[in-house]
Parts: C-alpha cells; sequence; structure tokens
C-alpha cells in the first residue's frame, strides 16, 4: 500500500490508524513523504515504531503525489498495490475486498466512496452508476478517487507509472491508460473508502488547461448570449431528457454488447439501468464553461480536467459522435451554426 503524504501533520494518525484497522493483517504501508516541512514525518514515525508494517519514505519535493508514488512502487514488495490519499480512509474489509478481488484473478480493482467534510460528517456518496466500468466510461470519467482502487504489482509501471503534471487528475490518466492497454477493471459497490471533500484539498486548486468546446461565435457577446441560454432555467427540462436520452442509450448498448462491467452487489443488471440513470443525472451540467476569445473567433466552452491535450480531444470527439440527443439540443437553442459538431 502506498500513502503519498505532503504537510499533513497530527491529521494523518486518522489515516494511517484506518490501516491498521483492517480485518486482513497481512500488509505492508509505505508512507511517502513529499519532502514535508511540517511534523507529518514526525507522527508517521511514532505510528511507524508502534507497528512495524509502516514505514516511511522522504523524498525531495514534487509537488503532486506521481513523482514519491513511483518511488514507493519502487519500494513496494507485495503482489497487490492499493492507493491511499493522506486525507482519506478505509472501512475496516476494504484490502480483504480488494484482495479476494484479486485472488480471483482481477488485475485492476475498485471500490466505493462516501464524501466527507472536515468533520467527518458524510456529504455524498458516490452513485451506483458510477461503478459501472467500461473503457468508453473510463474515458469519459474519472469513475473513481486513486484511494479506491488497487492493482496487481509491475502494472502501473506497464503502462508508464504514474505521470507528473501541473494540472492534476494522475489518477485518471493512469486508470486511462491501463484501460487502453487492455487492462479490466473489476469494481464493488460496497463503500469501504471516505474520501476527504475540502476546499482545501489540492483537487480543488489545480488549474485545468484543456477544453470541450461546444460553439463558436463571432463576438463576446453572443458567446454570453449563449451562456445565458445555456443556463435559463427554462431549457432545463429539454437538457436533462437529451441527457438521459443519451445515457440511457449509452450504457443500455455497453449492456447489450456484454462488455460493460457491472459492480458485485449490483440488481437487476441491464433492466436497473434507467432508474441508476436517473439518480445519477445533475441539474448543474454546464458547470465549468468558460468564455475565450481567439484570432477568428469567441469560444464557448466546458473546462476538461484531463490531463493530456489528446484526452481532451478523444472526449471531445467521442462526445459530438455519441451524444446525439445533446448535439441537437444544443444545435436547437443556440444560433445556427455555432455548434461544433
Amino acid at each position: 500500500m502506498i500513502c503519498p503524504a505532503y504537510n499533513r501533520g497530527k491529521a494523518i494518525v486518522s489515516t494511517l490508524e484506518s490501516v491498521r484497522r483492517q480485518s486482513m493483517k497481512d500488509w505492508e504501508l509505505i508512507v511517502v513523504s513529499d519532502a514535508s516541512s511540517d511534523d507529518t514525518d514526525d507522527w508517521v514515525r511514532r505510528i511507524a515504531e508502534e507497528d512495524r508494517r509502516i514505514r516511511l519514505l522522504r523524498t525531495r519535493r514534487f509537488g503532486s503525489q506521481s513523482g514519491p508514488t513511483n518511488i514507493a512502487l519502487g519500494e513496494a514488495a507485495g503482489a497487490y498495490v492499493a492507493y491511499l490519499d493522506h486525507d482519506d480512509t478505509w472501512e475496516p474489509d476494504h484490502l480483504r475486498l480488494l484482495t479476494e478481488a484479486f485472488d480471483a484473478g482481477a488485475e485492476f480493482v475498485a471500490t466505493r466512496a462516501v464524501n466527507v467534510d472536515a468533520t467527518g460528517a458524510v456529504v455524498s456518496t458516490a452513485p451506483p452508476l458510477s461503478m459501472c466500468w467500461h473503457p468508453e466510461l473510463q474515458l469519459m470519467s474519472p469513475l473513481f478517487e486513486n484511494s479506491c482502487a488497487g492493482h496487481t504489482a509491475g502494472l502501473a509501471e506497464k503502462v508508464g507509472g504514474w505521470r507528473e503534471s501541473p494540472v492534476g487528475l494522475e489518477d485518471w490518466d493512469l486508470w486511462l491508460r491501463l484501460s487502453d492497454a487492455g487492462v479490466r477493471c473489476t469494481t464493488y459497490l460496497a463503500p469501504t473508502v471516505r474520501v476527504l471533500q475540502d476546499p482545501g484539498t489540492r483537487q480543488n486548486s489545480l488549474a485545468c488547461d484543456h477544453r470541450h468546446e461546444i460553439a463558436r461565435f463571432d463576438s463576446v457577446i453572443a458567446a454570453r448570449a449563449a451562456l445565458r441560454a445555456l443556463f435559463d432555467p427554462r431549457h432545463a427540462a429539454a437538457e436533462l431528457l437529451a441527457t438521459r436520452k443519451d445515457v440511457v442509450r449509452w450504457y443500455t448498448s455497453l449492456a447489450d454488447s456484454g462488455e460493460l462491467v457491472f459492480p458485485h452487489g449490483w440488481r437487476g443488471g441491464a433492466d436497473a439501468l434507467e432508474a441508476a440513470v436517473d439518480e445519477q443525472l445533475r441539474d448543474d451540467k454546464w458547470r465549468g464553461l468558460v468564455i475565450e476569445r481567439h484570432t477568428e473567433h469567441v469560444s464557448l466552452s466546458q473546462v476538461l480536467p484531463t490531463m493530456t491535450a489528446e484526452h481532451a480531444a478523444r472526449y471531445s470527439a467521442f462526445f459530438r459522435r455519441t451524444m446525439r440527443h445533446q448535439q441537437e439540443f444544443l444545435c436547437d437553442l443556440l444560433p445556427a451554426g455555432s455548434v461544433v459538431r
């Protein structure tokens, strides 16, 4: 197990204790400090003195989880690797569940997360649909946090390891490269991870450099009018219906192909997909929209938290090819010829 850490201080104790409470006892935890400048390392050393299964590695300052994690991968001795962020915790059966899946032949496994605030109160739970898995779904969504995931030893290195990036989403990038390499993911509905949702965490402060371009205009005025139209509550029902049609058709087609991975614990098979889609659909579809000036036009785009431009381009191409009802909704709502097809 690998826990990259930076300036977490005494709060890291709860994370380490959640590992010590695991029902499966045969494990090793490498806490890899990204040159922490507070007392994080001291707290880890105190716990490690009590429990020899925990050890501390200290690296130079990377500023992201990728560099320290890659170093820890080179030190890990187990047959399986699981990841744990320094501000998340595991429920007691998390490692047991992952190990059972690995013993059954899985290479890549993920469980469900419960999102909590700084007080530990539950804010939300990952919807069941988010635990269905397919390469197309992995392309279009991160699906799960790295604290939820594990894989067989050596698998990450085979696809180039964790890539460093100032824009974050290193886990989504790795999961996508695993998928592109033919690795399939086994998932569970059991909520075995508690993920901290806090405005002060790194994921909430990263700049996102890539875009999904929705439409092009001749002026900023026209782009702003389009933005207002997308947020007009009078159009919300039509937009939701278009999204629902696309998503239901998408998941149903994946299920019909026999390639959709349903999570362990899922009930109802493909017949339960429509209800699961309804549970997951949100009313904040167009969050993260930006208006940007270019030499010959003005773009209305959606910010994509992808690591690479290549991933963003694949996202956009898939959306335009597959989400036909949403594209039609945009064409009906926005000025003729403005929607990027």
